[in-house]
């Protein structure tokens, strides 16, 4: 079997022939999406939510639904989030684009931002022209109206993603572009938005809080990991399929030093795969030597993750990657680990607010196993 292609995908958005069931969560959100209801989809990094959105996009799609899909991870401020949406709109209405089909399907729907569109070699790239003086609210309309005109002449409903959605709240005027996009959100009678997020608690704060504009906005939804009876067939399957062999004993053993994380399961299996001779099967030895080189491979994010925390964070960190504990306060856990209750109270707060830390049946522990595994080995 020659030029036999690694089966198992690292950071890009996995396409179907590579997706490992979540056929739940895609049957709810095509039936949120079919009805117009706005959804919070959360859950911890790298569990694989927006390979899970784009799928539903592309299956809605084919039931001629308006597809969208934005990113505010990098936005800084105001204009990147009309910016971002704008183009966002525009990609969606301008589908299968060229230059003509561009000037008769997008530009005479807005009034206020002009989408410039280049169409050259490396693709198309567009921006949007405006006059600086004109508000964010005005602009906002100005999206919405486009968007509906589009709509109701085409007779389509449409499917808006607001992916890393929390990130608004660290904008200067965050209290105002919440209130803002819900006051025209809030009105859409054909449109779904579904806001995904993997800062949970700041994502769940925005939909549960009575004082902050977004508050029931949305069905709110928490993706939880991919069962083992589920992920571990398909890791072998996987293996099988390439003329590889990977025991059963092995990949329950990957699922659970990953603590079943998507991200982590699909590069340690990768890393394997590459280690195996095509015809023969993955053993223990080969398993241990993953370990390691999915340590290393990840070491200079675990770094700079950890050189960020202040001196308290450090040392709770530790003591909850080598024993997690239901009781972090207990005397004899606080003399193991040479910490005191007021910095574990202050601490532990800290970490559960930006998703390092989670209590899970009781348990507190760290939300990413792997950066746990590594922590304790310092």
């Amino acid at each position: 079997m020659l030029n036999v292609i690694n089966p198992f995908n690292l950071g890009s958005v996995l396409t179907d022939d590579k997706f490992c069931n979540r056929k739940k969560e895609l049957n709810d959100l095509l039936t949120h999406a079919r009805n117009c209801v706005n959804v919070v989809l959360f859950s911890s990094r790298r569990l694989g939510k927006t390979s899970l959105v784009k799928r539903v996009m592309n299956n809605i799609a084919i039931e001629d639904y308006l597809t969208i899909y934005v990113d505010f991870l990098s936005v800084i401020s105001e204009k990147d989030v009309t910016e971002k949406f704008f183009n966002a709109v525009v990609r969606g209405v301008g589908e299968n684009i060229t230059e003509k089909s561009f000037i008769d399907k997008v530009k005479h729907l807005f009034t206020r931002i002009y989408p410039s569109i280049d169409i050259g070699p490396d693709g198309i790239s567009l921006s949007a022209k405006y006059d600086k003086s004109e508000t964010f609210n005005h602009l906002v309309d100005d999206i919405f109206i486009g968007l509906n005109k589009y709509l109701n002449k085409n007779d389509r409903k449409c499917l808006i993603i607001f992916d890393e959605f929390q990130e608004i709240t660290g904008l200067p005027e965050s209290k105002r572009v919440e209130g803002i996009l819900r006051e025209y959100i809030q009105n859409q009678q054909n449109i779904s938005f579904f806001f995904v997020g993997s800062r949970r608690r700041i994502l769940q704060s925005m939909f549960t809080d009575s004082k902050r504009a977004f508050y029931r906005m949305g069905f709110i939804y928490a993706m939880g990991k991919i069962p083992n009876a589920e992920f571990i067939p398909y890791v072998v399957d996987c293996f099988r399929k390439t003329g590889k062999e990977c025991p059963d004993t092995i990949v329950e053993d990957m699922y659970e030093y990953v603590s079943g994380n998507t991200y982590y399961m699909q590069k340690l299996s990768h890393i394997l795969w590459n280690m195996i001779i095509p015809g023969e099967k993955a053993t223990k030895e080969m398993f241990d030597t993953a370990k390691n080189e999915l340590l290393k491979s990840e070491s200079s994010i675990f770094q700079g993750t950890f050189v960020e925390m202040n001196f308290g964070e450090k040392k709770l960190i530790r003591a909850l990657s080598a024993e997690p504990t239901g009781k972090p306060y207990a005397i004899e856990y606080l003399s193991r680990h040479g910490l005191n209750a007021g910095g574990v109270q202050k601490s532990l707060k800290s970490l559960v607010d930006k998703d390092v830390i989670e209590k899970e049946d009781g348990i507190y522990r760290l939300v990413d196993a792997v950066f746990g595994k590594w922590c304790s080995k310092r």
